[in-house]
């Protein structure tokens, strides 16, 4: 009896983890460095087609290692969708929110303000109902929505409601302050706000798209600046954020600022394809955006282009990602990043 007693008392809590938008580029790549650390796990995806790209994925990545995937508990579920998300949060402890849905295009508002909106406004709702003990939100730059004068952004910038923001950005703003919403009522949570990042395998969707569109061939290229950060380096951070003490806090995930042009040309390099050549100018943009407007008023076509979408093929601001330097240590150049996807994956 007694040694049953002292065996009680040296029972451990096991942590239940939630990753929302599992089928993405951040839930696929999170879950499978979680899957190694032989954590339990349950993740949502939408359509069954997308669940088995993360298996294929999984069996690529970490070829010696095939039971990884069939360790996750998969849930059919939109975060729109309260009674299927709240069946995924029954004895949850813990939650990385990384579903969004991401588009510039401008017809695209009503879609990316339910999903990056409502559905967050869900997530943390079920979260605070459950008592979750964290959660971390994977949000974006964009979000930060700072003065566009400002040429170089920390975590100290706040959303400036004169600027002209693409939809993307205000359903990724919305989505934050539905966090820090929770946060005020209780929650202990963390976001972090990635630039681009640089990641494979997922060809057709998120980020991982550009590297099909450069291996095909890109001519032109925006004039402006982007922010990029490694998949690994986002990964590293988020299971970090979520095993320290760290509440109430955001990080911007940004390893280097770099002109689109050199990131574009590194990338097809990388691929050995041609460089893009033709830059895409302000000017030309706005003309494109006038005649897509006059086209769509008489064909009843919605327009893609934006005055907002346009200033940020074009902007110069740069990004700080110091703050995150104090848990990840030294972030992964550019270069080793597009050298280990090229080789892994032999795109």
């Amino acid at each position: 009896m007694g040694n049953q007693k002292s065996n009680s008392k040296k029972c451990t809590f096991v942590f239940m983890i939630l990753v929302t938008g599992g089928t993405g580029l951040v839930g696929a790549n999170l879950l499978l460095e979680c899957a190694k650390e032989k954590e339990k796990l349950r993740a949502l995806y939408r359509r069954t087609e997308q669940r088995d790209a993360v298996q294929s994925f999984f069996l690529q990545t970490a070829p010696n290692q095939p039971d990884l995937f069939d360790a996750i508990e998969w849930i059919k579920a939109d975060i729109t969708d309260l009674y299927a998300l709240e069946k995924a949060f029954h004895g949850i402890t813990q939650v990385y929110h990384c579903a969004a849905k991401v588009s510039f295009a401008a017809f695209h508002f009503s879609k990316l303000a339910k999903t990056n909106i409502e559905g967050t406004a869900n997530v943390v709702n079920f979260a605070l109902k459950y008592n979750v003990k964290k959660l971390v939100y994977v949000s974006s730059i964009a979000a930060i929505g700072a003065e566009a004068t400002k040429p170089w952004v920390t975590e100290d910038d706040s959303w400036d409601p004169n600027q002209d923001h693409t939809g993307y950005a205000h359903s990724k703003y919305g989505g934050e302050l539905e966090v820090w919403r929770a946060g005020q009522e209780g929650l202990p949570v963390v976001i972090v706000n990635p630039g681009l990042i640089i990641g494979g395998f997922f060809w057709t969707r998120s980020s991982s798209s550009l590297f099909s569109m450069v291996k095909k061939g890109l001519r032109f290229y925006p004039t402006g600046n982007t922010a990029v950060v490694a998949i690994e380096d986002v990964v590293k951070c988020l299971r970090i954020l979520m095993q320290n003490k760290v509440s109430n806090e955001r990080y911007i995930l940004v390893s280097e600022n770099l002109k689109t042009k050199t990131l574009l040309t590194q990338m097809a390099l990388a691929l050995g394809t041609k460089p893009p050549y033709l830059p895409l100018k302000k000017g030309l943009l706005i003309t494109v955006y006038w005649l897509e407007k006059i086209v769509g008023l008489f064909r009843f076509r919605k327009v893609f282009l934006s005055r907002a979408f346009i200033q940020t093929l074009g902007n110069s601001q740069s990004y700080s990602g110091d703050k995150a330097k104090s848990l990840l240590g030294n972030y992964t150049p550019l270069q080793s990043a597009l050298e280990k996807i090229v080789k892994a994956y032999h795109f």
